[in-house]
């Protein structure tokens, strides 16, 4: 991925080996997260992006970015996390 791929809602989605990985711009920095909610597995890009959490379109599950944690149901499980690294404009994503 680039920096430039992503939109006005700082979020990008690319599928790396067939998996869908959500990249959002945070002021913190770039945060990788699979782009499927623990609960039911429906996708995440189209969830909001609030002080740092992600909530599920879907059923309001709601992730904390930083640390893929489990804020409030339905979902219990942690999002799993990719490490990143930005090199000029490029973003390398680690499966």
């Amino acid at each position: 991925a680039t920096l430039a791929a992503f939109n006005a809602n700082r979020k990008f989605v690319c599928e790396i080996d067939g998996v869908s990985i959500l990249l959002v711009r945070l002021a913190s920095g770039i945060i990788a997260v699979v782009n499927a909610c623990t609960h039911l597995g429906k996708s995440l890009d189209g969830g909001r992006v609030i002080a740092g959490q992600i909530h599920c379109p879907f059923h309001g599950a709601c992730f904390d970015l930083a640390t893929g944690a489990a804020i409030s149901g339905p979902a219990v499980t942690p999002l799993r996390h990719f490490p990143i690294k930005v090199e000029g404009n490029d973003i390398f994503i680690q499966l």
